[in-house]
């Protein structure tokens, strides 16, 4: 049993749980802010439980995780260009999976 990945997952679990019951009285649009950051940290994940996976990949993930980084704190101060964010962010990893899964 390796230790430290149940560690991991369990930490994502956990900030995935207490994001949940942290919107109960947060405003609306932290929900997408939640989930923009849920994916951050999912690809944070990947890396470090070491996921075999092709290294071309592995680059978009990190150039994913890089954008996330930059424009993801967007809505506090213009929500209407992190609403345009969060919109290419869908569509790029709609990009994504296609060129992987088709």
């Amino acid at each position: 049993m390796n230790v430290r990945n149940i560690e991991i997952i369990l930490e994502f679990l956990a900030f995935l749980s207490s994001s949940a019951q942290g919107l109960f009285g947060e405003p609306l649009e932290y929900g997408p802010l939640r989930c923009v950051d849920a994916i951050r940290r999912f690809i944070d994940l990947i890396f470090k439980l070491d996921v075999p996976l092709d290294e071309k990949f592995i680059q978009e993930l990190k150039e994913l995780r890089s954008w996330i980084d930059k424009d993801m704190h967007l809505l506090m101060y213009d929500r209407e260009k992190f609403r345009e964010f969060v919109n290419n962010l869908t569509k790029t990893l709609a990009e994504i999976a296609l060129r992987y899964l088709t």
